[in-house]
């Protein structure tokens, strides 16, 4: 906390020149995990802004080709306390700026690790390097370093933090550590009760084999290292993700339309007129409305959501990927789904964007970036829902496998998938079984049901259903999702 302390103080004394030109407003900062990251990952940064008067203040933070843009309305002797969720860069550059003045300008360093990060989290301040792991950059780590956001979790490969350091933590704090825990985040927890146990296995994803429990640092030390020989699902990337898509054919609908009518309207000219000024003008006016056609149509863009848990879990982990398709040359402002954008991020990481910040929701509301013709822009989204399916499995001497609906809600129909074919699986209620026989099976018919089998466990079983998404509001036009719940095998 000490050194958390020192750094924004730090940051605030080195910025009194500047602040001359803007009265009255003071701006402190400090990067997440005791400013530490590693390259191509994401981070957060902790920013403090006080006004001496009630003020507008735009404030910008700049790390590598992304933008975090927020308005800030000040009011006298009350500080506005943000935690923006950023791409990791060496330097990351704020700013805060009234209307006809100046703006007051900081600079962050933030190390760039080659190395795996391990955090070390103790609160009696007692973690030193030589506690970690051989191979791993091990950083201390205060309750106040662990960030707000899931995504910035991104930035350290490991975690290690006592109970005490957890009671410390904050709601949002607290969020994101069990968000991250459903994402198969390994993290070794030191001296929990029963009571912290049961919350963190009940959140954690990969069937709990990435939350470990110890009573003493040395136990989870040891726990750590023997965790990191077994290998978790990894997640998928936006490639990957995005083959599950079907083309996107509107892009081309609409340049098809304006040279139609172009070239209709050329004929049409060629036909029916013989003066010089017609054959020269009208093409060329046709020309200019084909492409504000093009520039006022809305942009067009489809996203996919792809969720994985295992049987019996309270939660899934998912990924997202929206891709925008580009039918002009100018600036897309794309409003982003609320129940997805804590998580947003550019897929691409050196896609120029600016990301919009919503102070009161606490989370990014827009997107901003530049588009062309043909050209393709990609957000990537990821973060957990709560999940409730449960299946069972058992073999019979005849070959014929039965599935037992063990949750206590019905599912849906869906597909099965095991012994590398797909089956047809009924809708079932609570208890209710469905016996299949091994030859109804077929090979994989299309990219989601090939997706699937590739994320099954060999010898394993898993089911995959269409999710639901008209619950999520905001969402584009096109947007499918699916859910893929691992059980083991028989």
């Amino acid at each position: 906390m000490l050194r958390r302390l020192l750094t924004l103080w730090g940051l605030a004394l080195g910025g009194m020149a500047s602040a001359a030109a803007q009265p009255g407003i003071e701006l402190m900062a400090a990067p997440a995990w005791a400013a530490w990251s590693r390259p191509g990952r994401a981070s957060e940064i902790d920013i403090r802004v006080t006004a001496a008067a009630a003020t507008r203040v735009t404030l910008e933070l700049v790390a590598g080709r992304q933008t975090v843009r927020a308005e800030l309305d000040l009011q006298p002797g009350r500080a506005i306390r943000l935690h923006l969720p950023v791409a990791s860069a060496p330097t990351v550059t704020l700013s805060a700026g009234q209307p006809g003045a100046a703006p007051l300008r900081r600079e962050l360093a933030v190390a760039q690790s080659e190395s795996p990060l391990l955090g070390l989290a103790l609160a009696d301040g007692t973690a030193t390097p030589a506690q970690g792991i051989e191979g791993f950059n091990s950083v201390a780590l205060t309750a106040d370093d662990l960030p707000r956001n899931a995504s910035a979790y991104a930035s350290i490969d490991a975690l290690m933090l006592d109970a005490a350091t957890l009671g410390a933590l904050d709601q949002r704090q607290l969020d994101a550590l069990l968000a991250h825990a459903a994402a198969c985040g390994r993290v070794a927890v030191v001296s929990a009760d029963d009571a912290l146990r049961r919350l963190l296995q009940g959140a954690a994803g990969c069937g709990g084999r990435a939350m470990l429990h110890a009573a003493s640092l040395a136990e989870a030390r040891g726990l750590l290292v023997e965790s990191l020989a077994t290998i978790l699902p990894a997640t998928m990337s936006p490639a990957t993700l995005g083959g599950v898509t079907e083309p996107d054919h509107a892009m081309w609908r609409r340049v098809a339309v304006a040279l139609a009518v172009y070239f209709a309207a050329a004929a049409i000219v060629l036909l029916f007129f013989t003066s010089t000024v017609a054959l020269v003008l009208a093409p060329a006016l046709v020309a200019v409305a084909a492409v504000l056609f093009l520039h006022a149509a809305p942009p067009t863009s489809r996203i996919v959501v792809w969720g994985e848990s295992e049987s019996g879990a309270q939660v899934a982990r998912y990924q997202g990927l929206q891709q925008f398709a580009g039918v002009a040359r100018g600036t897309l402002r794309v409003p982003l789904p609320p129940q997805l954008a804590s998580g947003a991020r550019p897929c691409d990481a050196t896609q120029t964007m600016q990301l919009d910040f919503d102070v009161a929701q606490a989370q990014a509301v827009l997107a901003r970036f530049d588009s062309r013709l043909f050209g393709q822009t990609a957000l990537c989204y990821a973060g957990s829902f709560p999940v409730s399916r449960a299946l069972a499995s058992q073999m019979h001497a005849d070959g014929s496998r039965e599935i037992t609906n063990a949750a206590g809600s019905a599912w849906p129909a869906g597909l099965l998938l095991a012994a590398g074919q797909v089956h047809d699986l009924p809708a079932l209620g609570p208890g209710e079984r469905q016996r299949v026989v091994a030859d109804a099976g077929v090979p994989p018919r299309d990219a989601v049901a090939r997706m699937a089998l590739a994320r099954t466990a060999p010898g394993g079983v898993a089911a995959l259903w269409a999710l639901d998404l008209a619950g999520v509001p905001d969402l584009p036009a096109v947007a499918r999702g699916w859910l893929l719940v691992s059980g083991a095998a028989p």
